[in-house]
C-alpha cells in the first residue's frame, strides 16, 4: 500500500443530506389492537392538523390539463392540506407527512412554508425532515410554480394562489404540532379493483414479459393505509396510499375541487367527524397520491367522441385526431364519476383501517435529504457500461396530451419521428443542440427547455429526493410522476437497499408521488422508447428512472446505516454505489475532535483511516456525520465526505 499508509481526511463539509439518529431497532408482529398491552407504552409522538388551502375562484387558470381556457368560476369543494407529525419519544426526532389538495408542489412553494414555520418553532421543521406531497387535482387554480413552462397558460406566476398554499399548508402543520400526544399508527394493506386503468397501454407491454409477468395488471390495485391512534386507542387520522389520477374532473370544469381523493377525504372525515361541517373536525384523513403517471380513473377507458368506437391503441386517436379520443369515467358525467372512484377510494380504506389484524409500526423514525442535479447523473449499470441523464426537454408527444385531456393541432402520442413544420416553429423560439437530440433518442425533442433561459428557467435542473422512515414502513418521497412500472421498480430498489443494511423483512416500501418539486414524468428505459405522452414528459431523458434508482438506493443504506456512527469508510461498487466497510467501531479507524474557537463555538473533526494490506484496490471515500449548534441552541444533523480516491495494491 505504497500510494496510501495512513489516510487522514478531514472533513468539515456540510452537505444538504441530513439524516435523523436512529433511537432504537424494536419490531413487533402482526396484532389485533384490542391485544396490544398498553402497558408497553405508544411507540411514538403523533400529531395531525388540517388547513383550508383553496385558491382564487374566479378567472384564474386551472392547474394540470395546460388549458388556457379552463379558467376558475366557482368553488364545488373546498380544497385541504392534512398534516401528520410522527415524531421518536426517546430522542424527539421528528418528521412531517404533507398531503396537499393542488396539482403538483413547486420548490418555491416549500421553500416557503420552511420560511414561515422557522420563527414558529424554530429548526424543528426543516427542509430534511417536512414532506410534501400533492394528490395532483386538475382542478385547483395555477401559478405558483417558479419555471417558465409551468405558469405559460396562466400567464405568470399568481399571488393569489401561492399564498393560500402556503397558508394552509403551515396552518395544517401548525395545528398538527399543536395537537401532538403519544400514541401509535398501524399498517394495512389491501386490492382496490375497478378504479382506474392504464392510459398508455402500448407503452406499459414494452417492459420485459417476464417482469410484467410478475403482477397481475398494468396498474396497481394495492392501497396502503395508517391508521394513527392516541394512546387510549382513540382514533386521530389516517393516510391512504392509492395510484390513480386525479382526473375525473375534465378539462372543461371551472369549479375549484380536490377531485377523487378530496371527496374521499371529505367521505372518512365526515364519517369519524360526527356533526361537524366538511373541513372540520379533530380526525385528519388524507387519501395520498402514489405512481399515478399511467393511470386514469376514466375506467371506461379510450372512445371516439364522433363515432364511439375504441381509438386507435398506438396514438389515441381518432381519424388521426387527438382531440376526439378521450376515456370516460365511470359516471354519467364528469361529477358523479368523481363520486365514484372518491367512495371507492373511502370504502376501501375504511375497510383497512377497521381491519382486526394490522401490522403495528415500532421503530425508529428518520428522514433523509438529497439535492441531485438531475441533468447531470451518471448511471452505472456494470463495471463496463455507464450512461448519463440529460438536460431537460419535451417530446412531441407531450403536445398530444392523453386520453384524461387530450391536445390539439395535428400532435399525437407515439411520435418518434417529429414533424418538420413544427420543427420550423421549434426553432424559432430554441433549436436543441445536436447533442441534446441525441442524449433524448429516439424522443425528437419539441421544446428543449433544459436549454431555455429566458426570461428564466423553464424547468429544473435541481431536485430533491427524500425519504422519511417510521419503524417498517419506509415512504419515498419522489418529485415527479412515475408510472406504474417505475414505481414499482422505485419499490423494489429502496426496499433491497435497507433490507441489505438489516432493516426487518416486513418493512414496506411505498411512493409518494409529486413530492417537494415538480419534475414531471418519470418511465421505464422500455416505456420511454415507445414515446407516449408520458414518455415525451420524462424530462432528463431516457436513464431518468435508472438514475434515480441509484440515488435512492443510496440515500436508503444512508439512512439506515448512519445511526450511531460519526464516520464510514466506503467502497465504490461496480453499480457506482457505495457500500459501508468501515464504521467508528473499526479497529483501522480513528475519529477525534477538538474545539477551534469556544467563542464562536467552532469546532474540527479529523477522522483517521489506517489502511491494513489485506484492504481491497478499488475507489474509496470517507464521511463524516455529525450535528451543529446554531446561537439559538437548535441542533442540525449533517453529513460531510471527502473526494473519492484509489487504494492499490
Amino acid at each position: 500500500m505504497a500510494a496510501l499508509t495512513n489516510f487522514v481526511a478531514f472533513v468539515v463539509l456540510a452537505l444538504s443530506l441530513f439524516l435523523a439518529v436512529q433511537a432504537r431497532n424494536r419490531h413487533r408482529p402482526s396484532l389485533d389492537y384490542e391485544d396490544r398491552n398498553e402497558e408497553d407504552g405508544p411507540n411514538y409522538l403523533i400529531g395531525v392538523g388540517r388547513g383550508d388551502v383553496t385558491g382564487p375562484a374566479a378567472e384564474v387558470n386551472m392547474m394540470g390539463y395546460a388549458n388556457p381556457s379552463q379558467q376558475s368560476s366557482g368553488i364545488h369543494f373546498r380544497q385541504f392540506s392534512r398534516a401528520f407529525i410522527v415524531m421518536d419519544p426517546q430522542n424527539t426526532t421528528r418528521t412531517v407527512f404533507v398531503s396537499v389538495d393542488c396539482a403538483m408542489i413547486s420548490q418555491i412553494l416549500k421553500i416557503e412554508v420552511v420560511k414561515k414555520l422557522k420563527p414558529l418553532f424554530g429548526n424543528a421543521y426543516n427542509e430534511s425532515n417536512v414532506c410534501l406531497s400533492s394528490i395532483h387535482t386538475h382542478s385547483g387554480p395555477a401559478g405558483f410554480l417558479q419555471y417558465v413552462l409551468f405558469d405559460v397558460t396562466s400567464l405568470g406566476f399568481v399571488r393569489e394562489s401561492f399564498d393560500a398554499l402556503v397558508d394552509g399548508i403551515v396552518a395544517s402543520i401548525q395545528r398538527a404540532h399543536d395537537n401532538v400526544v403519544p400514541g401509535d399508527i398501524y399498517l394495512n394493506q389491501g386490492e382496490l379493483q375497478d378504479a382506474n386503468i392504464n392510459r398508455s397501454p402500448t407503452a406499459y407491454l414494452n417492459n420485459p414479459e417476464a417482469e410484467r409477468a410478475k403482477y397481475d395488471g398494468n396498474t396497481d390495485k394495492n392501497m396502503v393505509v395508517l391508521k394513527f391512534v392516541d394512546q387510549h386507542g382513540a382514533g386521530m387520522g389516517m393516510i391512504s396510499w392509492f395510484a390513480v389520477h386525479c382526473t375525473s374532473m375534465n378539462f372543461t370544469n371551472g369549479l375549484i375541487s380536490g377531485d377523487n381523493k378530496g371527496y374521499a377525504s371529505l367521505l372518512f372525515e365526515a364519517d369519524m367527524n360526527t356533526d361537524s361541517l366538511a373541513g372540520q373536525g379533530s380526525f385528519v384523513a388524507a387519501f395520498a397520491q402514489s405512481n399515478e403517471g399511467d393511470v386514469s380513473p376514466n375506467t371506461r377507458g379510450p372512445h371516439c367522441q364522433d363515432t364511439g368506437l375504441p381509438c386507435d391503441l398506438e396514438t389515441s386517436t381518432c381519424n388521426g385526431k387527438s382531440e376526439l379520443c378521450v376515456s370516460p369515467g365511470p359516471g354519467v358525467d364528469m361529477i358523479d364519476s368523481t363520486r365514484i372512484i372518491g367512495e371507492k377510494q373511502y370504502s376501501k380504506a375504511k375497510e383497512l383501517y377497521n381491519a382486526d389484524m394490522q401490522v403495528e409500526l415500532s421503530g425508529p423514525v428518520q428522514f433523509a435529504l438529497q439535492f441531485v442535479d438531475m441533468s447531470d447523473v451518471t448511471v452505472h449499470f456494470n463495471s463496463s457500461y455507464s450512461a448519463k441523464t440529460c438536460k431537460p426537454a419535451m417530446g412531441y408527444s407531450f403536445a398530444a396530451g392523453t386520453t384524461d385531456g387530450p391536445g390539439s393541432f395535428d400532435f399525437t402520442q407515439g411520435d418518434t419521428d417529429g414533424n418538420p413544420f413544427w420543427n420550423l416553429i421549434r426553432n424559432i423560439i430554441k433549436r436543441p443542440s445536436a447533442e441534446e437530440e441525441a442524449c433524448h433518442a429516439p424522443k425528437p425533442i419539441l421544446l428543449p427547455t433544459g436549454e431555455m433561459t429566458f426570461p428564466y428557467a423553464w424547468q429544473p435542473d435541481i431536485v430533491d429526493i427524500q425519504l422519511l422512515r417510521w419503524g417498517q414502513l419506509v415512504v419515498a418521497a419522489v418529485p415527479g410522476e412515475f408510472s406504474t412500472m417505475s414505481g414499482r421498480r422505485l419499490r423494489d430498489t429502496v426496499q433491497r437497499a435497507v433490507l441489505s443494511k438489516g432493516l426487518p423483512d416486513d418493512t414496506e416500501v411505498v411512493i409518494a408521488g409529486l413530492s417537494n418539486t415538480y419534475a414531471d414524468y418519470i418511465t421505464t428505459y422500455e416505456e420511454y422508447q415507445v414515446q407516449r405522452y408520458e414518455g415525451a414528459s420524462t424530462i432528463y431523458g431516457p436513464h431518468t428512472l435508472a438514475a434515480f434508482q441509484q440515488l435512492y438506493s443510496q440515500l436508503a443504506q444512508d439512512m439506515v446505516m448512519l445511526d450511531g456512527t460519526f464516520l464510514t469508510v466506503e467502497r465504490k461498487k461496480d453499480d457506482g454505489t457505495f457500500e459501508v466497510v468501515h464504521n467508528d467501531a473499526s479497529w483501522d479507524t480513528m475519529f477525534k475532535w477538538k474545539r477551534t474557537n469556544p467563542v464562536l463555538g467552532y469546532s474540527e473533526a479529523t477522522v483517521t483511516w489506517t489502511i491494513s494490506p489485506d484492504t481491497p484496490s478499488g475507489t474509496y471515500r470517507i464521511r463524516h456525520f455529525g450535528h451543529s449548534k446554531n446561537l439559538l441552541g437548535e441542533i442540525t444533523p449533517f453529513v460531510g465526505s471527502s473526494r473519492q480516491f484509489t487504494v492499490s495494491a
